[in-house]
């Protein structure tokens, strides 16, 4: 839709009297401050929301008199020629006073203001008429449209919302599997509602593991401080005494049952080979854990050194950035310096002959004592005498013309020298940082390469971990086997010969004895044993901690490969949006100290954001924004185009919608000036 304003016509609007302007493609309108140029926007606007051009619906239309009081029982005006896509409609809205007297008095008292609505001059009722300037456009859309300042006025969330639809849908999942980088992150994309729910997933794990890793340097401290202090030797020593007291009581009853002896001394012997074999292939297994263990956390270091490096470039590569964008403004400003001292012209004004300074004094050729004309010739040598003077001056003036020319010729070189000097030193910190920074990059690469084979090995030794087992399977080891079918034989032999050797009783007796005695001793070898298990279950414990440190490490891992998505689709987004502007680009992240990212939206000019702009590139943006929406919505409406004094005809773009440029000069009336 293409909708143009023909003509407008005010009467009694604010400070305006009566005013009719006619306007064409281009329209400038000039006049001092305060002589009417934002009123006609105002006109504008208010005909056809009810609101002034700054979008405020609570402001005073009813003119003043002198003293700033209300001009009372005048009607306000505003009429209005649109043409909407080749096609005139007349709008027009008329406001009175409502006056009421009350009873019993003779003063009216004002109730309020009526509004009178027309459509090429037939009456609408105020909902006939919002509904179809509803159906030409909507007033928020209008706003974005006529007005260079009202976009980068709105909540920057409410820019954002309208840039995305610049972009064409591309989900996460999509956008993951066009990048091989973010394959360990795709399975989390295609169950999570949001990248905020997997952010929130593996924060609450990373947590959870970090709590869990400080508490195993407790537990250990723990069992450290219940190792037990035992004398182990004198324990042996004791241990000793008795086995060969029991021993002399054996032989005594061997006789009798020398045969159980010799079974039970059998079986305990096959007992004592069975464990042995046991703890061997236990020992084992825990040799072969302890190595795969110390090989993954050497490779868990390689890994979070390698991830630390990527992190540090890519922060050097950003900072570079932005001092490329600093001298690339600072190259752009040193471009119109040298341009506007490239154009100085040399004033010769101050330096040229004036002829009328020099003109012959006719009474000079009068003599002062007696006041006679002088002789002829006397005359010829005075007025020779006065060309010669005038000839001299001449020539002075013209060589202090060369010589000015001369002065101002080499100080514009000179300047121009030192500015090219300065272009050329923001010209060489440019190119220096960016080839650093396609260094960096290269290194970046490099090191993701060693990321991988470090998370490649990592995870093979993970896998290696898995397959041993927690407990050799005993079964397998063919000595054992033998072992285990020798003690069923002899153990089944005991059980059955459990009625012999009566004759031993009483030295039996004597041996429980021992036996308990023995027994005691053993119970307090038993405890120095603890000590093993003890050091066994710290061993354990460091093993876990080494696996929740990876823990750990993994969900960090999962957290930057987040960060690292949400950072790449953005810069994508961005660059998406961007193309579709000429002259403004748009920063819709920033990088946080914490290297996280923060969304926001900031409209910036070479760099510059928009907020430190001056009147004219401020202006300039915005009409580079209101083109690009125009094409997005396929809208395009009248553009006033306030403070158009500060633009210059060069810089200016070219707009497909009508202009309406309100410009502060000297006249004290307004002009109008169509092209």
């Amino acid at each position: 839709m293409e909708i143009k304003l023909k003509a407008i016509h005010i009467e009694n609007f604010k400070g305006i009297k009566l005013l009719d302007i006619f306007f064409g493609d281009k329209t400038k309108i000039k006049g001092q401050n305060a002589s009417g140029k934002t009123t006609i926007f105002d006109a504008f606007t208010w005909l056809l929301f009810n609101k002034n051009s700054a979008g405020e619906e609570k402001f005073n239309v009813r003119p003043l008199d002198a003293g700033g009081n209300r001009i009372d029982n005048v009607e306000i005006k505003v009429v209005t020629v649109l043409e909407v896509d080749g096609e005139e409609v007349e709008l027009s809205k008329v406001q009175k006073q409502s006056w009421v007297k009350k009873r019993g008095t003779d003063a009216a008292v004002l109730q309020g203001n009526v509004n009178s609505f027309e459509i090429d001059g037939y009456p609408k009722s105020e909902a006939d008429y919002k509904a179809y300037i509803s159906s030409l456009v909507a007033e928020d859309l209008f706003k974005m449209l006529t007005n260079p300042q009202y976009f980068s006025g709105m909540k920057w969330k409410d820019q954002r919302d309208i840039l995305m639809k610049f972009v064409s849908g591309i989900s996460d999942v999509q956008f993951a599997q066009e990048n091989p980088e973010f394959a360990d992150l795709l399975p989390e994309l295609e169950k999570a509602p949001s990248t905020e729910d997997i952010h929130k997933k593996f924060s609450k794990a990373l947590s959870e593991w970090k709590k869990k890793q400080a508490e195993i340097p407790i537990r250990i401290d723990e069992l450290s401080k219940s190792l037990l202090q035992i004398d182990v030797a004198e324990q042996e020593i004791a241990k000793s005494d008795l086995e060969r007291r029991i021993a002399e009581l054996d032989d005594r009853i061997a006789d009798a049952g020398s045969a159980v002896s010799d079974l039970m001394s059998e079986e305990m012997q096959l007992q004592f080979d069975m464990s042995g074999i046991m703890q061997s292939m236990n020992r084992e297994l825990s040799a072969r854990r302890r190595k795969l263990d110390n090989a993954k956390y050497e490779v868990s270091q390689v890994f979070a050194e390698v991830h630390r490096k990527i992190s540090d470039n890519q922060k050097q590569i950003e900072s570079n950035k932005d001092t490329i964008e600093a001298a690339e403004q600072k190259r752009f400003e040193l471009g119109a310096e040298y341009n506007a001292e490239k154009t100085k012209v040399f004033d010769e004004t101050p330096y040229l002959f004036r002829e009328e300074e020099w003109q012959f004094d006719e009474n000079s050729t009068i003599c002062k004592s007696c006041g006679q004309t002088l002789p002829a010739d006397k005359i010829e040598q005075i007025k020779a005498d006065f060309e010669v003077r005038k000839a001299r001056a001449k020539a002075n003036v013209e060589k202090r013309l060369e010589d000015a020319k001369s002065d101002f010729a080499v100080q514009r070189e000179s300047n121009l020298e030192e500015i090219k000097s300065h272009g050329f030193e923001q010209k060489h910190i440019i190119e220096d940082l960016t080839a650093k920074n396609e260094a960096l990059q290269e290194e970046i690469e490099s090191l993701k390469k060693q990321e991988q084979e470090a998370l490649t090995k990592q995870n093979a030794l993970s896998r290696q971990l898995e397959e041993i087992p927690a407990e050799a399977d005993y079964m397998q080891n063919e000595d054992y086997v033998k072992l285990k079918v020798r003690h069923d034989e002899v153990t089944a032999k005991i059980e059955s010969m459990k009625s012999a050797a009566d004759a031993a009783e009483t030295f039996k007796e004597e041996r429980k004895v021992l036996v308990a005695e023995l027994d005691s001793v053993k119970a307090e070898i038993a405890k120095a044993s603890k000590n093993a298990e003890i050091e066994e279950r710290i061993g354990e414990l460091e093993a876990e901690q080494k696996e929740v440190g990876q823990k750990v490490a993994d969900q960090e891992k999962m957290l930057y490969l987040l960060e690292s998505f949400i950072r790449a689709k953005m810069i994508k987004i961005s660059d998406s949006i961007n193309q579709h502007f000429k002259t403004v680009s748009w920063k819709l992240f920033e990088i946080q100290i914490n290297g996280g990212l923060k969304e926001c939206c900031e409209c910036t000019v070479n760099g510059v954001p928009y907020s430190a702009l001056n009147s004219g590139h401020r202006i300039i943006a915005g009409l580079d924004i209101i083109q690009s929406l125009s094409e997005l919505y396929g809208v395009t409406a009248p553009i006033f185009t306030d403070n158009a004094e500060s633009l210059n005809e060069y810089n200016v773009p070219d707009m497909a919608a009508q202009m309406i440029l309100l410009a502060v000069s000297d006249d004290k009336e307004l002009k109008v000036e169509v092209e």
